[in-house]
């Protein structure tokens, strides 16, 4: 993203970028006159042309009205970086131009690459450029930041100190030009105020925008975090991360467990919201209920206007304010009135709940349009979740599918497969704009389910998904569970839950986000991960028993206080212990109020202030010898830490 003067605003498209009722709409294209020859109706063709105009009319791109900024400030100090030739070429070029910062802006230039062996008359001439320019010749440790925040480290003797306050005096530089072959910040996406140029196109570009970033500068703030619904990390493991494997601007860090998004790094790509599979983050610019409900106003104004077979197009903003040949209105203009478009921010912003929704409400297909290259990252996460796409719908015996296309492999495409038939699948009625992204995705797949079982399709039961995918089941090896409950302990989607008055352990496929935080915490090692989708709704939906039995009652009060399982476990583990004689295996089957009284029945004349101080000395030998109800030495993982009253673990193991 591009750090405008104002703030980045996507309005609703003028008519240069969106089509009416003009005669662009009228008149047949080679497209149209191809799908004509393929047996399909002249008229509807021109039906569904002018419903696309009328609905774009009714249907403006979503947008927040009051949507947060972020704010950046710039004095104009400047750092180039690269080769000495090079940086006094840019030097002398800045320093006769008329647009500088108040006061006047600064350059510092740090060699950081040695000139070649080969001399050219270049770079001779290029010596007597800048002849004031100061250079420092220090070997660069690092640097970080954005527009009027760049640290920038150098070594000095072996320590590390900051250029700005050698060179300026300031604690950092506002802008960097980087002239060198590799870029010294090792990111996809640079930051805000942040150059470097491999071309010579590139280096006239940058010359010509660092003049005029100096001074106040704000874009929008483009996510939305919840970190209570974070699926990355609990008691020291480590969960799912893929916001941080996709983010190629490397704005997404983990501080305290807890995933952080820098907004000034931040360009809004929007793949970290299309990856997660919780909705800890999501996109905000706008929000994704704006963009749910354009598409369902969009898909029926469509429809009531005569329009069938809608093929939806996702496209960016910039495609829309493009004026270029391959913008929206000239491709619109090649395409059947069938293609139908639909306004984002950027086309990664969105992902699942979006194109299954889209499916739903009656769309044959969906289109990501990319006008411009992608992040590497973000290509391989969209491939991902397109694939996970594809593989429903496949289940479903629906021809529909989503994919991301360039304009020119959309044209193409178009061409081959000129359709603009209405399938059997009857529109989904609304969209819970109020539910979360697993919630949508649900009932669009439960609704294109029934549609199609209606149909007498042939539907698979289980669809199986790539590894990683962020649904699936959970399979427990059941004699070799203890039911300790640190599974729903840990669990983030409360997928797994405990009942309060009885030993049982039940899943919720529907909520499991195949994070795998529940396998590792897992004391016995016996869950495993199995990446699929169910389609029937209710199978689904619908909490499973994994384990159940019934709790152990002390053998003196007869009261409930762990399970068969992990009394079992204790007394097998600890047999032939020292601390363990016949009498002390007993006192595991007993409560732990029944065990203090065994023990003074037992010895009369002990004192219990001793036996208590002594039974913490000796807890912390009994939890290094049985591993069970515990991901690690500080951080219990039995079912009462959430459920209170839950009948899961032994109360307590201070035996003697």
């Amino acid at each position: 993203m591009s750090v405008n003067h104002n703030d980045k605003r996507p309005a609703a498209m003028t008519d240069s970028a969106q089509p009416s009722t003009s005669k662009a709409e009228d008149k047949s294209t080679p497209l149209m006159t191809q799908a004509m020859s393929e047996g399909i109706d002249a008229d509807q063709q021109q039906r569904n042309r002018q419903a696309r105009s009328r609905a774009m009319a009714m249907v403006s791109p979503a947008i927040n009205l009051a949507a947060p900024g972020v704010e950046f400030s710039s004095k104009g100090r400047l750092l180039i970086l690269g080769a000495e030739h090079r940086i006094r070429m840019a030097a002398d070029v800045l320093s006769r131009g008329e647009s500088k910062a108040e006061g006047g802006a600064s350059i510092t230039a740090l060699v950081t690459e040695a000139m070649p062996q080969r001399i050219t008359i270049e770079m001779e001439q290029a010596a007597e450029l800048a002849p004031d320019l100061y250079l420092y010749r220090l070997a660069l440790t690092s640097i970080s930041g954005y527009l009027g925040q760049f640290a920038v480290l150098v070594d000095v003797d072996g320590t590390a100190q900051n250029l700005a306050t050698l060179a300026i005096g300031t604690e950092q530089f506002d802008l960097v030009l980087d002239l060198s072959a590799e870029s010294s910040l090792p990111v996809e996406l640079k930051p805000a105020g942040y150059f470097h140029v491999s071309d010579d196109t590139g280096y006239q570009q940058a010359l010509a925008e660092l003049p005029q970033l100096s001074g106040s500068f704000d874009k929008p703030r483009y996510f939305q975090v919840n970190p209570e619904a974070c699926a990355l990390t609990a008691s020291n493991l480590n969960g799912c991360n893929r916001c941080l494997d996709v983010c190629a601007a490397d704005a997404i860090s983990v501080i305290d467990g807890r995933v952080q998004i820098d907004a000034h790094l931040c360009h809004g790509v929007g793949a970290c919201a299309t990856v997660c599979p919780t909705s800890a983050i999501r996109y905000g610019f706008p929000r994704p209920a704006l963009v749910l409900d354009s598409l369902q106003r969009l898909m029926r104004q469509y429809r009531e206007q005569g329009g069938t077979g809608p093929q939806l197009l996702l496209h960016d903003a910039a495609l829309a304010e493009s004026g270029q040949p391959s913008g929206l209105s000239k491709l619109l203009e090649q395409l059947p009135g069938h293609y139908l478009p639909l306004q984002l921010e950027e086309v990664a912003s969105a992902g699942l709940e979006l194109w299954l929704s889209a499916i739903a409400l009656g769309a044959q297909s969906v289109t990501l349009l990319a006008s411009k290259p992608l992040p590497e990252a973000t290509q391989s996460a969209l491939a991902g979740e397109l694939d996970t796409a594809n593989r429903l719908l496949e289940g479903l015996s629906l021809s529909a599918q989503v994919r991301c296309l360039s304009p020119e492999q959309l044209l193409s495409e178009a061409g081959q497969t000129a359709t603009g038939t209405d399938t059997s699948i009857e529109p989904m009625a609304q969209i819970d704009l109020q539910a979360d992204k697993r919630q949508q995705i649900s009932s669009a797949m439960s609704h294109l389910y029934q549609q199609q079982l209606d149909q007498q399709a042939e539907v698979t039961q289980s669809v199986t998904l790539a590894n990683g995918a962020p649904f699936g089941n959970l399979e427990l090896v059941e004699q070799d569970c203890t039911l300790c409950m640190s599974c729903v302990t840990i669990c983030p989607a409360k997928a797994l839950t405990s009942a309060s008055d009885t030993p049982r352990l039940s899943f919720n496929e529907d909520a499991c986000v195949q994070c795998g935080l529940c396998t590792q915490a897992c004391p016995e090692s016996v869950l495993n991960l199995q990446p699929r989708y169910l389609l029937e709704p209710e199978t689904r939906t619908r909490p499973r028993v994994l384990k159940e039995e019934q709790p152990f009652h002390c053998i003196r009060c007869n009261k409930p206080f762990a399970t068969q399982s992990v009394v079992s476990l204790m007394i097998k583990k600890l047999a032939g212990h020292s601390m363990f004689d016949e009498a002390g295996l007993k006192r595991l089957e007993m409560c732990q109020d029944c065990r203090v009284i065994d023990m003074v029945q037992k010895d009369p004349g002990g004192d219990l202030f001793e036996y208590a101080k002594g039974r913490e000395q000796h807890d912390d030998e009994l939890n290094l010898t049985v591993e069970t109800g515990k991901a690690d030495n500080d951080q219990p993982l039995n079912g009462r830490d959430k459920n209170e009253g839950n009948v899961s673990s032994i109360d307590s193991l201070e035996v003697h």
